[in-house]
């Protein structure tokens, strides 16, 4: 089973050891155990709760139980099995499903495979590595995610995809 990352512990919360996992959504309310690792070691625990709170989730692990040991916790990547996961949702996408997808335009040039996305606090943007470079492309309505078809198809605004100074391929 493939583990993808779906978080990262940001801080502690409160005095009874619970995390603030940020850079996720309500995923982590469905899961029954998470991965956490840090410097490459890894820690399997159960998922015991899990709440919004602010802009992180408040989640209390099994074996954590004050603010120390939470503290310990911050900067570890919170990772998932895949298939526990489920669908993200209508629009919505996990970014491990988009890594390593071909990227083509609407005319069927190809751009690129996804090699990393970015966290931007509104729009996600796909990094796209092709022949010509890396382009950094948003997550916005011109862009279709087809998971079935194994692809990813943009049709580009105008300049979206020029040279130096633009978002685009040189």
């Amino acid at each position: 089973m493939a583990l993808v990352p779906i978080g990262k512990v940001v801080r502690a919360v409160g005095l009874k050891g619970l995390v603030g996992v940020g850079g996720t959504d309500g995923g982590l309310a469905r899961l029954g155990q998470v991965v956490l690792e840090r410097s490459g070691q890894q820690r399997r625990l159960a998922v015991l709760e899990a709440r919004p709170q602010g802009k992180v989730w408040a989640v209390r692990l099994e074996g954590i139980s004050d603010r120390t040991a939470a503290e310990g916790l911050v900067g570890s990547a919170v990772l998932a099995e895949r298939e526990e996961l489920g669908e993200a949702g209508e629009g919505s996408h996990y970014w491990a499903d988009l890594e390593g997808l071909p990227v083509v335009t609407v005319g069927g040039e190809r751009l690129g495979t996804v090699t990393g996305l970015y966290e931007t606090g509104g729009v996600d943007v796909l990094v796209v590595t092709g022949e010509r470079g890396e382009a950094l492309i948003p997550l916005a309505p011109y862009v279709e995610v087809d998971l079935l078809a194994k692809r990813i198809v943009v049709d580009p605004p105008e300049g979206l995809l020029d040279g130096p100074g633009g978002a685009g391929i040189p």
